[in-house]
């Protein structure tokens, strides 16, 4: 009884109702808006389902506000100018010296790296709070991914077709970052890669991009197991392991090609054999199945002393012509599993890296 009382206490008589409406409609004349819908709401007549209406009526305008903010920032992600500025970015972070890995959980990493600095990607934080936006932002930037390193790739083959300088290379790639600065590191890190891509050319390619003595440094030889360097050693004729012939690769590779001491310190010259001939499986290394063929890698991290990975001696062939990145992450992992126990300090693994690397 007492509730039913009450409620009829927030019941507006027909007097109240008049007064509103005489007050609702001076408010529409100064602002010139319609007053049909002010009137529908008045005629409610009881503050209980006003404040209803209110509340249905904020919920309406916030879902429609949702839904437009949706569709901006959707057509935002999928702007020539988005993707242009998220490209440049992109390519800044695949030629940093300190990445570990290429293709090899390459996507999710820079998304949480994206995560975490969003300005420095003109990423709002509303496309990161919403699960379809960040879904196409994913695809975007494993869309970007695979096309720079795909331009990476084909410079490094023109680089050692023409025999051109390093830093050269790493100026053609810079400038499609915004002419990012490098450094030594910078050019180093091309440089291993450089090496890794002369590797795998060498038994990929069947020379069809490039003759093998091309192919061939005397600065390859730490980089390579005993089934890579008997598949040279006979290939070319000659005992790789000859001081004399090392000599005459070394001044060959210091006049011809462009890749000397003065063009870029080599990231494998103070490498020994025991690096790459490790057998120890590496751990969290899996490749994720985003970046397509080239991300399968099972069966890489049980590869011996003796087996490369590329089929020879009657082994199965784990790179193919499409994984090359595959052997690059995996040449990265060897590098750090290995310098990892070899040092017992953070300082010291690092230095062991950039002895490497850098």
């Amino acid at each position: 009884r007492e509730q039913e009382d009450n409620i009829k206490s927030l019941q507006m008589d027909s007097q109240w109702t008049k007064h509103l409406k005489l007050y609702a409609k001076t408010l529409c004349e100064a602002h010139q808006i319609p007053d049909k819908t002010l009137m529908d709401f008045i005629n409610i007549c009881n503050v209980f389902y006003m404040l209803i209406d209110i509340k249905a009526h904020l919920i309406k305008s916030e879902v429609a506000q949702k839904s437009t903010q949706f569709q901006t920032l959707q057509e935002v992600l999928r702007g020539k100018d988005f993707e242009a500025s998220l490209h440049t970015c992109l390519v800044a972070c695949m030629l940093s010296p300190n990445l570990t890995a290429y293709v090899t959980d390459t996507q999710q990493h820079i998304m949480e790296f994206i995560s975490e600095h969003p300005d420095m990607f003109k990423v709002l934080a509303a496309v990161l709070d919403d699960a379809e936006l960040k879904g196409i932002l994913g695809k975007l930037v494993m869309k970007s991914l695979a096309s720079i390193r795909s331009t990476l790739k084909s410079q490094l083959v023109m680089s050692i077709v023409k025999k051109t300088c390093i830093i050269d290379v790493m100026k053609v790639l810079a400038r499609s970052s915004s002419s990012m600065e490098t450094e030594v590191s910078h050019w180093n890190q091309v440089a291993f890669l450089h090496r890794c891509l002369q590797i795998f050319l060498i038994r990929t390619s069947d020379h069809h991009i490039t003759s093998l003595d091309a192919c061939y440094m005397a600065c390859l030889l730490p980089m390579l197991k005993s089934d890579m360097h008997a598949k040279i050693q006979q290939d070319m004729g000659k005992d790789l392991d000859d001081p004399e012939e090392q000599t005459q690769e070394g001044n060959r590779e210091g006049h011809g090609d462009g890749i000397g001491d003065i063009c870029v310190t080599a990231a494998t010259e103070d490498l020994d054999g025991s690096f790459f001939n490790d057998t120890t499986p590496l751990e969290d290394d899996a490749d994720s199945p985003i970046d397509g063929e080239d991300s399968n890698t099972d069966g890489v991290n049980d590869l011996d002393n003796d087996d490369s990975g590329f089929g020879l001696n009657g082994k199965l062939v784990q790179f193919n012509r499409q994984k090359f990145w595959n052997y690059v992450d995996y040449m990265l992992a060897l590098l750090r599993d290995t310098s990892h126990k070899a040092t017992n300090s953070k300082e010291d693994y690092k230095k062991e890296i950039n002895r490497y690397v850098m």
